[in-house]
């Protein structure tokens, strides 16, 4: 099946095994890993999201955005941003599979990437100051400093900040990215794209009640919150790398045997 080449192509692929690299690559990756339950699935992705979109370090900026607006006001901009910020990495999740087969990106290379995403991200959280202005996803944080009132219409900022960068940042675009190459199967999709719903159901939820809650858990409350999504999901990270050099060094062993 596999066979020598020259310098500049030193493992080809015979015809009938090309297309393991191309589209057809998650059939043949499904053959060596059995494939996920859904509900794991739809699981590892949610907290994998959750920590990324983080809507909790993004309560204090919501309460500085919205001081002084009525109480409908600020409801109307908690769920314009839940569902733009849904809208938005549904579009990035939907896109993604175009981009990876325009540069011949495989699986498991996006795999080992998304892993040292997910684990460096988890790290600088688990590790930095809480007094940095920078989420799990690594973009900064609007602080209440750099906030600006919006003296007009409140609801003109549901959009931009709120949604777009504070809550889907580039660390969340990048991670609906590698969840789509992750989970070739229409089932697995759908459950993504299900926890992608309910990572916005729950931001509006967050920014809905940001003024209770930064009563009740605080500042402390959040760093706890934040520190134990973060370990888990630089627990996720290692295991996407450990599933993406699995079929990796089980195809240099077939090589090399």
């Amino acid at each position: 099946m596999f066979a020598r080449g020259t310098a500049s192509e030193p493992l080809a692929v015979q015809p009938a095994g090309r297309q393991r690299y191309g589209a057809g690559y998650g059939a043949a990756l499904r053959a060596i890993i059995s494939p996920m339950p859904l509900y794991k699935v739809a699981l590892l992705s949610f907290v994998a999201l959750a920590t990324m979109v983080n809507p909790l370090a993004v309560a204090p900026s919501f309460i500085a955005l919205t001081d002084g607006a009525s109480r409908r006001t600020r409801s109307s901009v908690a769920l314009v941003a839940g569902v733009s910020c849904i809208a938005v990495l549904t579009i990035f999740f939907l896109a993604g599979k175009y981009v990876f087969n325009f540069f011949g990106i495989t699986v498991p290379a996006f795999q080992i990437m998304g892993g040292v995403l997910f684990l460096t991200n988890a790290l600088r959280s688990l590790i930095a100051d809480d007094r940095r202005g920078f989420n799990v996803g690594g973009e900064k944080r609007i602080e209440d400093s750099d906030v600006e009132k919006a003296d007009i219409d409140p609801s003109s900022i549901a959009i931009v900040p709120i949604a777009v960068p504070m809550l889907s940042g580039p660390g969340a675009i990048t991670s609906v990215m590698v969840l789509v190459n992750l989970y070739p199967d229409i089932e697995q999709r759908l459950a993504v794209i299900v926890s992608i719903v309910a990572v916005g159901a729950v931001s509006w939820i967050v920014l809905l009640s940001a003024l209770p809650l930064s009563r009740i858990i605080g500042d402390r409350g959040r760093a706890v919150f934040t520190k134990i999504m973060s370990l888990l999901l630089g627990a996720i990270g290692i295991q996407f790398i450990i599933n993406g050099l699995k079929p990796v060094i089980i195809d240099i062993m077939k090589a090399v045997g």
